[in-house]
């Protein structure tokens, strides 16, 4: 039996189951808000005409990120092109469009099933070295209201692969990923597999389908993507294990975790188990109050030569103190100085933040204290707020001496700079 499989045999114990008319006065038009710029921009686009551009010239909006994309997802919305909007804000002056401003453009072409549209948008993203994202698929949704006859949705995901697959570029691989990861987050595992099918069978992309259905509790269909991947040839990695591993223990089912995890051991890959995997049976220990269990597994990982991501240490200090055992999650904060010294003053500032949100005041300030006499500066934050509860409980006292300490980082950062 392996030392990570003794270390987590206790959790077994635990286991349980239409366009509007446009009012603007010539010459520069001030719009107190993203919407107000949106709705007067969508009126004119939406109208149309061959004077646009200069209609826009002279409305001169404040454009900022927020106001794109709201007057974007608004023409989306609408059913109204936005090539000659976005056409002219990229020759407008100023900053450029944004990755994300990008991205609703695809989706305003998707949306309207202009795949010409959506081709050259996809050469801008690529031009620019941009890359998709999800929202750029979110046409795909039949959830959302559409102002044109749609096809099915596997008809219009292969069409929008056509579409990538002919622009080609740098955003193509990214565009693969964002459109399995958007058919998955709609439920349409039939149309991504598809698409994966087409494209190429890749470790990622299986495990965006392993997530959305890990994210609904559905553990058996979890595991047929995973075996799946394996008749593909294609070899889970280490995310592929771990998503299984996170489904199983947030559903309570502790004794067949530690069975994966078993199977995680016995797997010819140097990197399975991995940090990740540590972390996730760590949190879920804490979490189920099991902290002798969840020590244990630290220890495993250091032995492993792997570092502790600060989440891990945030888990403890929290399983410590929900558990009512403060001492011993000063004595964890402290013992890590040593093994991670990187994360002594963030773990040192989440206690003395935790002590004073539970009322403990002056052991928050001793907490402070002792990192800063290590020569640690703390959260600015925790510091401040500390001190400010320990004047009003009536002890400026102890108020005092924790700026005195803390005066020597500023004077320190003063000389440094």
């Amino acid at each position: 039996m392996s030392r990570l499989h003794r270390a987590l045999t206790s959790l077994r114990v635990t286991s349980t189951g239409g366009a509007a008319a446009a009012t603007f006065s010539s010459g520069s038009t001030s719009l107190c808000s993203s919407d107000a710029t949106s709705n007067a921009i969508v009126a004119l686009v939406a109208a149309g005409g061959a004077s646009l551009e200069a209609d826009l010239d002279r409305l001169d909006p404040a454009l900022s990120d927020a106001a794109v994309s709201a007057t974007l997802r608004a023409l989306t919305e609408r059913g109204v092109p936005a090539c000659r909007f976005f056409a002219w804000l990229s020759l407008r002056g100023g900053s450029s469009p944004s990755a994300r401003a990008h991205n609703l453009l695809v989706e305003n072409a998707g949306r309207l099933g202009d795949y010409p549209a959506m081709a050259r948008a996809l050469a801008l993203l690529s031009a620019r070295r941009l890359s998709l994202t999800e929202q750029a698929f979110a046409f795909l949704d039949p959830s959302r209201p559409s102002s044109s006859s749609r096809s099915s949705v596997d008809e219009t995901a292969r069409a929008t692969l056509r579409t990538l697959d002919g622009t080609g570029g740098p955003c193509r691989s990214s565009g693969v990923f964002s459109l399995v990861k958007a058919l998955a987050s709609i439920g349409e595992f039939d149309a991504a597999v598809s698409v994966i099918e087409e494209t190429g069978r890749r470790a990622s992309y299986y495990n965006v389908l392993m997530a959305a259905k890990c994210k609904a509790g559905d553990f058996r269909g979890a595991r047929e993507v995973f075996d799946e991947m394996k008749q593909a040839s294609c070899d889970p990695n280490a995310n592929s294990w771990n998503y299984l591993l996170g489904c199983l223990l947030k559903n309570g089912r502790a004794v067949e975790a530690c069975d994966l995890v078993e199977a995680m051991e016995r797997s010819k890959a140097n990197d399975i188990p991995n940090s990740l995997t540590y972390e996730i049976l760590t949190y879920h220990a804490c979490k189920a109050g099991r902290m002798d269990s969840a020590r244990r597994i630290l220890d495993q990982m250091f032995l492993e030569n792997l570092t502790p991501r600060i989440t891990i240490h945030t888990a403890f200090i929290k399983g410590y103190l929900y558990a009512g055992r403060i001492e011993e999650a000063h004595e964890y904060v402290g013992g890590m100085c040593a093994r991670d010294r990187h994360s002594a003053n963030r773990n040192y500032s989440m206690l003395a933040k935790l002590l004073r949100k539970s009322g403990r005041i002056v052991e928050a300030g001793n907490v402070l204290y002792e990192l800063m006499e290590k020569g640690l500066r703390p959260d600015h934050s925790a510091y401040v707020r500390v001190a400010k509860n320990l004047h009003k409980m009536g002890r400026g006292d102890l108020a005092a001496e924790l700026k005195s300490v803390y005066q020597r980082f500023i004077v320190q950062s003063g000389l440094e700079s």
